[in-house]
């Protein structure tokens, strides 16, 4: 199971930061790949283990985010070489990009793959994990002004009202949904009227 799993998260990873070449910046690489190789770890980590599906999910997704926090403490507070030599931006935006793949992998893949889950269940689980990033967002927010007023810099506040905005987006996709398919109903309900109208001149030519 593990070999496969760290291969999915090598393959996202590369995927990851291909996609987001397109922006030209080496941070949005960085970003997108730490972001697509964590998701794809952690899910088909729990893709291939359906009989203890959720407990693998959280042991890998939890793995991902310790790992992240060490990434973390160990750009911060340390000098090692490849830690502590990243930009400011990246110091926090990679090791919160790593977080964010687990959780929406964790969050995604119960609905995703289990037999019979109807789609309002899974607009539910979506919600719920807009309302987590967003807490995450806050946290990083906060302690983002914490480090302005220590060390001079707005990355980890930037990065946290990146993430309250990337919740607040995940949260908002449900009602999107449905705003959408509420649009779609008055020319759902033309169309039918229409055919009910072709079938009643049918009929009448018929007699």
């Amino acid at each position: 199971m593990a070999p496969l799993a760290f291969l999915a998260m090598m393959l996202g990873s590369l995927l990851g930061g291909i996609a987001l070449s397109v922006f030209g910046n080496q941070t949005a690489v960085d970003s997108g790949s730490a972001f697509f190789g964590c998701f794809a770890l952690v899910f088909i980590a729990g893709l291939i283990a359906p009989a203890k599906r959720g407990n693998t999910t959280l042991i890998f997704a939890g793995l991902v985010t310790l790992l992240a926090l060490v990434s973390l403490v160990a750009s911060i507070a340390t000098s090692l070489e490849g830690f502590a030599d990243q930009p400011p931006l990246q110091k926090i935006l990679i090791p919160v990009s790593q977080i964010l793949g687990g959780l929406y992998a964790a969050f995604l893949l119960p609905p995703l793959v289990t037999p019979g889950t109807l789609l309002e269940q899974l607009w539910k689980e979506i919600n719920s994990l807009g309302m987590v990033v967003i807490l995450l967002g806050i946290v990083i927010s906060l302690g983002g002004l914490v480090a302005r007023v220590f060390a001079g810099t707005w990355a980890g506040a930037a990065t946290g009202l990146g993430v309250i905005a990337l919740g607040a987006a995940t949260w908002l996709l449900p009602f999107a949904h449905v705003l959408l398919r509420m649009r779609r109903l008055p020319a759902a309900m033309n169309n039918l009227m229409s055919q009910n109208d072709n079938s009643s001149d049918d009929t009448t030519r018929t007699a």
